[in-house]
């Protein structure tokens, strides 16, 4: 009797241990980690981007972004204005086994990611999000490259910057 209890409670637990990761933030990831694709698929869908000139570059350009998560790679992937371009985590946990991408050569920091060179603790109080999800982008080469940077403090909320190889660079805010 009792070896027929021990299997039953086994056979009902296994399928709750095998659920995935349930996200309800991209501030959880560090309390809860999530795997690349489980953050891609939460991160998905259609965002609207205005991303404001700083420095010599005039204007703010909104648009349309969608995120999608890649079927084969599970990598997040930010499409708009012609072009796609792989996002890569910031210290987000990976599928075992896989290759972390290389370091980008811009700055990442937190302070680059904010308006006003906001401080990871002035998120932490503005948000309640202690480490904010960051992804680093870029596409080109040489004298035809752009490459930036994203912070998610929210479900439908991110920040960061975007720049190119001719000296522009722009502020941006995104919004689902």
């Amino acid at each position: 009797m009792l070896t027929r209890l021990a299997i039953a409670l086994a056979c009902l637990a296994a399928p709750a241990a095998a659920q995935d990761t349930l996200i309800l933030s991209p501030c959880q990831s560090e309390k809860s980690p999530a795997t690349e694709p489980e953050m891609a698929e939460f991160l998905a869908g259609t965002w609207q981007m205005s991303a404001a000139g700083t420095g010599f570059t005039t204007g703010t350009n909104i648009m349309a972004v969608t995120l999608r998560a890649d079927p084969g790679s599970g990598r997040l992937m930010m499409e708009g204005g012609g072009v796609s371009a792989p996002l890569h985590p910031v210290g987000l946990a990976r599928d075992i086994g896989a290759d972390a991408p290389a370091s980008p050569d811009f700055d990442i920091a937190v302070e680059t990611m904010t308006p006003g060179a906001l401080s990871a603790d002035d998120i932490a109080l503005a948000t309640g999000c202690e480490r904010p999800l960051r992804y680093w982008w870029s596409f080109g080469s040489g004298a035809r490259s752009s490459w930036g940077a994203l912070m998610f403090v929210g479900d439908g909320m991110a920040s960061g910057y975007m720049a190119n190889s001719a000296g522009g660079s722009r502020s941006v805010m995104m919004t689902r």
